[in-house]
């Protein structure tokens, strides 16, 4: 007995759930909107692995469904995976996938850490209940195709009737549908004889072939066009605006006319009085009895006009040396006035020895 229970103990351990006890494992959390079939225990899988179990399930109070799975550290997880419910069989069972997202909800490659929560789980739709969902189409769609039957039936019954009724019309209208169909005969034959020319066939594959050139020239003959009515009228608008400018310009003109005559005959005026008095003092530069004459005139003049400013050039020269003697000296004499009287004679101070004073201020 007690072998047997070492080995049933063994067995369990091996085969059986007991052989994750002494697995490491972490534990996340996941959310979803519902949970069909989901209970403790529902295992958890990838790509077909089993690598873990739900242990605990608890409805949301705002709505939802927070499952806590444990997961085999041996595994690992990534943000860019997503857990799914679906169903391992047709009995319903279900289990959790976890899948790689699509291309549009794409996360990183991030792991996931042990205690982070997944919120974006998602629910596979059960092919059991879709069934039971189409049933009420199923319906209508039988009842469609019973009643376009019942429709069919009905047409073939009223031709019955019509052909058995009027064999003669029948007839006709056979004797028309066949003089119908040598008529198209005819006019397929003709066709025929015209497009079998080998000259006319090897001219319509010719234009076939340019026509795709011609509809390119009329794109671009088009373009150009519209173009060329874009820079029309984007001319037109500017002529527009500089028409409004020079209204703008010419109004006041128009508005202050009599004005700017006068102004303009008083400007005129002035002119012919300013050329007369120009012409006077041309004349008065020409003639040889005024001052101006004269000075242009007479060499004489002009040279003593010249010996003169040399001169005063001259004696200007000869003064600077004279004004610089005066003021080195009346510098002196602001420096030690005693050099003036018997004061500064008679005072013990050697010359040269002093300060300046004001002017207006006596002398200690």
């Amino acid at each position: 007995m007690l072998a047997a229970a070492v080995i049933t103990c063994v067995l369990v351990v091996l085969l059986g759930e007991g052989r994750t006890i002494f697995q490491s494992r972490y534990t996340i959390f996941l959310r979803f909107p519902q949970a069909p079939g989901v209970t403790v225990d529902t295992p958890v899988r990838k790509h077909g692995v089993l690598i873990g179990r739900v242990s605990d399930v608890k409805l949301l109070d705002e709505g939802g469904v927070l499952l806590t799975v444990w997961i085999e550290s041996l595994y690992k997880l990534h943000r860019n995976e997503v857990c799914r419910i679906s169903t391992s069989s047709l009995l319903g069972d279900a289990v959790l996938e976890f899948v790689p997202r699509s291309t549009q909800g794409a996360s990183s490659n991030e792991p996931i850490q042990p205690g982070d929560l997944l919120a974006d789980g998602v629910v596979a739709s059960d092919p059991l209940k879709v069934l039971t969902n189409l049933e009420g189409n199923m319906q209508g769609t039988i009842d469609a195709i019973e009643s376009a039957a019942n429709e069919v039936s009905q047409l073939a019954r009223n031709i019955n009737n019509s052909l058995g009724s009027d064999q003669g019309q029948f007839q006709r209208i056979v004797a028309k549908s066949e003089l119908a169909l040598d008529t198209i005969h005819r006019t397929m034959s003709t066709v025929d004889d015209v497009l079998g020319d080998p000259e006319l066939k090897d001219g319509l594959k010719r234009s076939l072939k340019d026509l795709p050139g011609v509809f390119q020239d009329i794109r671009t003959t088009m373009t150009q066009a519209q173009k060329t009515m874009d820079d029309f009228r984007e001319v037109s608008q500017k002529a527009g605006r500089n028409l409004d400018n020079l209204e703008n310009f010419t109004r006041p003109l128009s508005q202050r006319g009599e004005a700017l005559v006068q102004n303009i005959d008083q400007t005129l005026n002035n002119l012919d009085e300013l050329l007369a008095q120009l012409v006077t003092f041309s004349r008065s530069m020409n003639s040889k009895e005024g001052t101006l004459g004269l000075l242009v005139h007479d060499r004489d003049l002009y040279d003593q006009l010249q010996r003169a400013t040399g001169n005063i050039e001259d004696a200007t020269k000869r003064i600077r040396p004279i004004l610089n003697d005066v003021r080195v000296f009346t510098d002196k004499i602001a420096t030690d006035p005693r050099q003036l009287g018997v004061k500064g004679a008679l005072d013990g101070k050697p010359i040269g020895v002093g300060l300046k004073s004001g002017f207006g201020q006596p002398l200690r």
